[in-house]
């Protein structure tokens, strides 16, 4: 007993550190919300309304990183130009307190103050509203690696050369570089400059403008001349050739798209990105014209945790298995470059907002295999997309205090419940024409902006004339979705009695009938709470057409 009394203070302590603390509390929820609880500094430092935060707007990161493999280092200046949206002395900017500050400039700056991973920067006067500045803040050190988990990855090749990458979404940008740790504050433009030994290349979002040598090393001057989402800004280093592939787009315009792989991986590259053409010309139909062609789409070979991807806007991050999951293709592709659009162009204004993102992108796919297979294929997909849906914790989560929907799986309801949220909104609308109108107005209206859940419904009822209320807050807020209670009998006649009935009364506004096929007949039911029955032949197998109605839960009242 004493023993273990010893090993569970030990891990106490590890999980209390400043290390962990941050992330403990995604692991335990309150029992009423199912959510994580959030104290007084995490909504003070979350809040999108913070006087010390929105106060500016960041207009550029101007990024210059010095990658250090053999020491897994990085030696940093970013240049933070900002633009005052009010009066104010001190400015509230995110840092990981393990990354050590070596110069903090600025004019008229007093001084600086951290606290936790805060910095607060303090001036001497306050900062009127429309003047316009720059931060310019010196440091270095090693990201932290939380479980396995990290920004930065220092891997070796398979030829045991230097293969970094990063990817702050879910840990958080903060951890990489100083900058404001909100969704909705993104900069009109970013620039990186990424210093590597001289035999490595270095690939981040934009465009490459230029390359700088010196005798050991090279410097990638890379730039993005468009809005960019905080977690998006990245780099990668690595033995890399470039792919090209032709294509022309949704209005006759030729172009390129580009894949960077390990050079080993040159042939297996150029025939896995084949199919990159191929889905990018769904994905225009389906969301009009491909977001960023002025600063570039390219694919790039990574080494990120498990074979993740990552949908750094125009550098989506792929893994290294060249996996094709679905007839000739791979669906996380389709995943991750349908959020150019959903995602990266439309954004969410909070994290809470995410399901925007992640739940658009999963559907992206099951439309991709619809408009290639077809429709069958599709609800398949879909069918199995249910399978890993939680119904755990709500799909909209705690605003104003950033929120790390990636950090915890119980939050991943954000993409397969999501994308079965929006199937049900398309099904419950029943007009395919006006649905598919909808989303691509929403690109156009929404385009290199934050919009909140609430927005995003207006917009969708306006559209539809119709009110869509009842359905966001049902699949949103709750994280118990409609549940049909069912058993199965058999009659003297030697028929199949299936008896059925909703769990609880559906909320007023939802229309959500079942549909039930045997042999080559369909049955529209319309369920209550109180069981009815439906006969069928004893011999024919019966489903329960899901993907028809919408998403529901089944439970089998006998087992």
């Amino acid at each position: 007993m004493k023993k273990l009394v010893i090993a569970f203070t030990i891990i106490i302590s590890i999980l209390s550190s400043c290390k962990f603390r941050p992330f403990l509390k995604y692991y335990l929820p309150n029992k009423t919300t199912h959510l994580p609880n959030f104290k007084k500094w995490d909504r003070f430092v979350g809040s999108n309304t913070n006087s010390l935060r929105a106060c500016y707007d960041i207009t550029c990161y101007d990024w210059k990183v010095n990658v250090l493999p053999i020491k897994e280092e990085i030696k940093s200046t970013i240049k933070i130009h900002f633009k005052m949206t009010g009066d104010q002395d001190t400015l509230l900017l995110d840092l990981q307190s393990n990354l050590k500050i070596d110069a903090v400039e600025s004019d008229d700056l007093k001084k600086i103050k951290r606290k936790r991973n805060t910095l607060f920067i303090i001036y001497k006067r306050n900062l009127k509203r429309g003047e316009k500045s720059i931060l310019t803040i010196s440091y270095h050190g090693k990201p932290h690696v939380l479980l396995g988990n990290s920004t930065l990855f220092w891997e070796k090749d398979k030829k045991n050369r230097p293969w970094i990458c990063t990817s702050t979404e879910g840990m958080g940008p903060d951890q990489l570089f100083p900058c404001k740790n909100l969704l909705y504050d993104e900069p009109d433009s970013c620039f990186i400059h990424t210093q590597v030994p001289k035999d490595l290349t270095a690939v981040a979002n934009g465009k490459l403008d230029s390359i700088t040598n010196s005798t050991t090393t090279s410097t990638y001057h890379w730039s993005v001349h468009n809005p960019i989402n905080i977690y998006n800004i990245s780099f990668n280093v690595g033995n890399y050739v470039k792919i090209k592939k032709d294509y022309t787009d949704i209005n006759g315009i030729p172009r390129v798209i580009e894949a960077y792989v390990l050079d080993y991986n040159k042939e297996l590259g150029e025939k896995y990105y084949d199919q990159a053409p191929l889905i990018m010309k769904e994905l225009e139909k389906l969301y009009g014209s491909f977001p960023w062609w002025n600063d570039g789409c390219r694919f790039i070979e990574t080494c990120l945790k498990d074979g993740s991807c990552m949908e750094h806007q125009s550098a989506i991050s792929m893994g290294d298995n060249y996996a094709i999951n679905y007839m000739n293709f791979n669906t996380t592709l389709v995943h991750e470059l349908s959020h150019e659009w959903w995602g990266n162009n439309l954004t969410g204004y909070d994290y809470a907002d995410a399901w925007l993102h992640e739940g658009f992108a999963t559907y992206s796919e099951a439309l991709f295999i619809e408009a290639v297979f077809g429709k069958q294929k599709s609800a398949n997909y879909l069918n199995n997309t249910s399978r890993w849906v939680g119904n755990i914790r709500p799909i909209i989560k705690t605003s104003d205090v950033a929120y790390k929907c990636w950090v915890n799986p119980k939050d991943g309801d954000i993409y397969g419940k999501a994308s079965l949220f929006i199937h049900t909104l398309r099904i419950a609308l029943n007009d395919d024409p006006l649905f598919f109108e909808i989303l691509k107005t929403a690109q156009v209206k929404f385009a290199k902006s934050n919009i909140t859940t609430d927005q995003f419904l207006s917009f969708f009822n306006e559209k539809t004339g119709k009110d869509f209320t009842p359905y966001f807050d049902l699949y949103l807020k709750e994280f118990t979705p409609p549940t049909i209670e069912f058993s199965i009998t058999q009659n003297s006649d030697n028929k199949k009695i299936v008896n059925y009935r909703w769990a609880q009364e559906l909320p007023k506004g939802i229309d959500l009938k079942i549909i039930i096929s045997s042999g080559e007949k369909y049955y529209t039911l319309t369920p209550s709470t109180t069981f009815q029955s439906l006969e069928l032949p004893l011999d024919q197998k019966h489903y329960f057409e899901i993907m028809k109605t919408g998403y529901y839960l089944l439970k089998d009242v006998n087992n």
